[in-house]
């Protein structure tokens, strides 16, 4: 097994090209699965090669930092359940993560993927749409579906503003999310949509929990407060309603918790 290699940020000099992780990644015992995963890192990586020495010392950090999780995690599947990665699946995700570097959840996340194609054990549940999600994801998307590995279907709410006589009635707030961040409601209700458009996650006001404790959240929040002391003034016919909800991961979206969160 070739020794592990440490960065030391506090050294600057210019990045070294990406042909150096390329021949890390197919040391021992790496090349244990084949040439494939090297060769793929390198038709999507070794152009940069050039490229590289002019970029930014903390991208090359981040790249090897990368190298250096989808390594661990591949040296950690046992040799007899290793298999020569998917080319659809590997290359694509090699593709899109340069992108998604940076950022330390998506990251994970691409190697997951990565591991788990090479991983008999698991690979009939990695989707070929996996590395285009991730891609599209933000660091709050992440952070939101992660929270549905141990718990697939949660509460969520509207709050609706009706009128007593006329029964009509008007979106207030939409899609909030139990975890919210108060101060940005909106934020997290973009993530929720966006992760339902991914197809990861089915949102439904048809549905909710028998057992109201799950809603309480939202009625002490203090923007629920503010709400019924701004429209239910007395003599109003109107009232603030918690539009109760249940959201849910999707079949696609067990597969993919299942394969991209740790």
């Amino acid at each position: 097994m070739s020794e592990e290699t440490t960065t030391d940020i506090s050294v600057i000099k210019l990045p070294k090209s990406v042909d150096k992780a390329v021949k890390n990644l197919t040391d021992e015992p790496t090349k244990n699965i084949g040439h494939t995963f090297g060769d793929i890192w390198y038709l999507v990586f070794g152009r940069f090669s050039h490229a590289a020495d002019k970029r930014r010392i903390k991208y090359d950090l981040e790249l090897k930092q990368y190298q250096k999780e989808l390594t661990e995690k591949m040296n950690a599947i046992p040799d007899d359940e290793k298999q020569e990665p998917s080319l659809q699946v590997t290359a694509q995700a090699l593709e899109n993560s340069k992108y998604c570097i940076s950022e330390p959840e998506l990251r994970e996340m691409f190697v997951n993927l990565i591991s788990g194609s090479m991983d008999r054990r698991v690979s009939n549940f990695v989707h070929p749409s996996f590395p285009e999600i991730i891609k599209q994801m933000s660091p709050l998307d992440a952070e939101i579906i992660s929270g549905f590995k141990k718990q697939p279907s949660q509460p969520i709410a509207n709050f609706v503003l009706r009128d007593k006589i006329s029964n009509s009635s008007t979106m207030l707030d939409s899609y909030l999310y139990f975890d919210l961040n108060t101060s940005h409601s909106y934020v997290y209700a973009s993530s929720i949509s966006s992760l339902e458009r991914f197809g990861l996650l089915s949102v439904d006001f048809m549905s909710w929990f028998t057992n109201d404790s799950h809603y309480e959240i939202f009625s002490k929040w203090s923007y629920y407060q503010h709400l019924k002391k701004e429209y239910e003034q007395p003599g109003s016919n109107k009232f603030v309603e918690i539009n109760k909800g249940i959201c849910s991961l999707t079949p696609l979206g067990h597969f993919f918790v299942d394969i991209c969160i740790s």
